[in-house]
């Protein structure tokens, strides 16, 4: 993963105070990305004329060793890159992907001027896996940027109309617009690549990512590597029976689950198969960089059904003694707190009046209640999070699974609140803030483990690659959105939602993600959205996937809850979804956010 930043400036123009201060600051904010190496590269073209400005921070995460950026060529081609090819493009263990990708480029560096940006689209549509990048081809006087299709690396820009005026930045990472004194910052859309010939115009190209259901003759593109969802509804005789309809919903314990038909087992074999080679990917041949002991993977760990299922695929293609940090965040929540003190208070005053009913002595509810007060940071997502731990301790016995409580006091959240706010920028709503502060805490790997004792110790994760289970439930019906549709329209709405949620997915979540774990020099990867993950499950029938007529914690993401059982999990295949700022308590922190919504624009007056 790396830091990424351009901009072009007019040579003969006088550098603006406000462009000084913005170059410097997202040139700190990218070193935070790529804190193993960084470099700058200018380059001035007589053409505009204009001085191009390349800065490349890294993270060494592929090769033997840290591979510097900007990519430089003799040729005078320079490449940027964010991003990791797993296929597509081979990449041996011991090379750098993009001292790879930059050698593809170079081949077709002489392609005429009318046939270039075909030969370059060709290249970057092979690539699968995510991405950001800058790439400037001397000899057309062009540059080409972009990010992959589903979004999943952050790309920001400054530019000041569709004739692009100068100066022109793209960036990594960004800052709110609350920054007056700075140059204003907007998302790149993840829609397709853009170019931009270095002419007096200054015009952008656009090519758009397109489905392989769409037939653009005339147009350049990009084909996105995976189809629309299967709209084929099930029959009656490819259903396995309902449950009776007096099975009420807390009936649906780990050991009632549907049957599985022979479609369905075939699904499930699949699945195994193609999430399995997306985990591999990502965990294979990480550098090791720190002590021997070191885990170089962590897994964003609520106890949930997607990131249990990923713990235990990386633990088949992990060295057997090596550990693997299980990242739990829980937020001190002081509205949470004060409501459950009051429901402890008023079920230990009843408890009192018994005892004494019964000519008991008070004292032993009193005791009872002090020993047994709920820890302050015990939320939901750390409870689901032990019970899934002895699951993972059952199946893989052999492996050290290091549970890290990451424990955030309410003065420590207030206080890093702002800077959070600043990470998240273009997008400021409180859904987005509370979502970014766990996993902004999370990624940071600061907390304690349990030793074998019992005694908790303090602990720091160093592992710099950070498995999430995000696309599974938009994916596999997880939503309680797709329960809405499924009620109100059936299995036909149900496949629209599931395409919708997948079409918008690259707007949603993945660039605010990826700007907050990396502001700690970790990179997220996200197996279930590997183009073949996504491409299987986009073809798949969709009862196979998502039965909404069974109960919750059954029929959404059922597909998923098969596999689970099939990895050795029984609780857990039985897990509901719960969202990270209600698991680990970041929603609402206060009596004054009590009436928040989740799409408001945050105030930042409020703590």
């Amino acid at each position: 993963m790396c830091g990424i930043l351009f901009s072009i400036q007019d040579s003969h123009g006088t550098l603006t105070d406000k462009y000084t201060r913005t170059w410097a600051t997202l040139q700190e904010l990218n070193s935070r990305r790529g804190p193993s190496a960084q470099d700058t590269h200018t380059k001035v073209t007589q053409e505009l004329p204009a001085t191009l400005t390349f800065y490349g921070a890294v993270l060494h995460l592929r090769g033997d060793t840290v591979c510097r950026q900007p990519h430089v060529t003799q040729s005078g081609n320079v490449l940027l890159w964010n991003g990791e090819i797993f296929d597509g493009i081979a990449v041996d263990q011991h090379e750098n992907d993009g001292e790879v990708l930059m050698a593809k480029l170079e081949s077709i560096s002489e392609e005429p001027l009318s046939d270039y940006p075909r030969a370059f689209l060709n290249i970057m549509a092979k690539i699968e896996g995510p991405y950001a990048f800058l790439y400037f081809h001397a000899s057309t006087k062009q540059i080409f940027f972009g990010r992959d299709c589903l979004g999943r690396r952050s790309l920001l820009w400054h530019k000041s109309t569709e004739n692009v005026d100068l100066p022109f930045i793209l960036t990594s990472v960004g800052y709110s617009s609350f920054r007056s004194d700075l140059l204003p910052l907007d998302e790149v859309p993840a829609d397709g690549i853009y170019s931009m010939s270095l002419a007096k115009e200054r015009t952008l190209t656009h090519y758009p990512w397109v489905s392989a259901l769409e037939d653009q003759p005339e147009a350049l593109f990009m084909r996105l590597p995976f189809g629309r969802v299967n709209t084929t509804m099930p029959t009656e005789d490819q259903l396995p029976p309902a449950f009776a309809a007096d099975l009420k919903l807390d009936q649906a314990h780990p050991e009632i689950a549907p049957p599985m038909t022979d479609d369905m087992r075939h699904a499930v074999a699949q699945l195994l198969e193609v999430l399995g080679d997306s985990v591999r990917r990502r965990v294979q041949d990480i550098p090791r960089t720190g002590l021997p002991h070191d885990a170089r993977v962590g897994i964003l760990f609520s106890g949930g059904l997607d990131c249990l299922c990923l713990a235990a695929l990386a633990d088949r293609f992990l060295p057997e003694g090596e550990a693997i940090d299980l990242l739990n965040v829980g937020f001190e929540n002081p509205r949470s707190e004060k409501a459950k003190a009051a429901e402890e208070a008023l079920a230990l005053k009843r408890l009192k009046k018994l005892q004494l009913a019964n000519g008991q002595g008070s004292s032993s509810a009193v005791d009872a209640s002090k020993g047994n007060a709920a820890k302050k940071f015990n939320v939901p997502d750390r409870i689901t999070g032990y019970e899934s731990l002895k699951e993972l301790q059952r199946i893989a016995p052999k492996r050290h699974w290091n549970f890290v409580e990451v424990n955030v006091p309410f003065e420590e959240a207030t206080a890093q609140r702002s800077e959070i706010l600043e990470r998240i920028a273009p997008l400021d709503t409180v859904m987005d803030l509370s979502i970014a502060m766990a996993f902004w805490f999370a990624s940071r790997g600061v907390g304690q483990i349990k030793m074998e004792d019992g005694e908790m110790t303090p602990y720091t994760s160093q592992a710099k690659v950070l498995l999430s289970g995000l696309g599974a439930d938009e994916q596999l019906g997880g939503y309680s959105r797709h329960k809405d549709q499924f009620t109100a329209s059936g299995w036909e709405g149900l496949i629209e939602e599931l395409q919708l949620d997948l079409d918008r997915i690259s707007t949603r979540n993945l660039g605010r993600d990826d700007r907050i774990i990396s502001d700690h020099g970790k990179e997220a990867r996200y197996p279930f959205l590997g183009a073949h993950v996504v491409a299987l499950l986009s073809s798949l029938r969709v009862d196979l996937k998502v039965d909404l007529r069974y109960p919750r914690g059954v029929g959404e993401k059922i597909l998923l809850r098969h596999m689970a059982r099939d990895l050795g999990f029984v609780r857990a295949s039985s897990h509901w979804k719960r969202a990270v700022q209600f698991g680990a308590r970041t929603a609402k922190m206060t009596e004054s956010g009590r009436s928040e919504i989740g799409q408001a624009v945050v105030d930042r007056s409020s703590p």
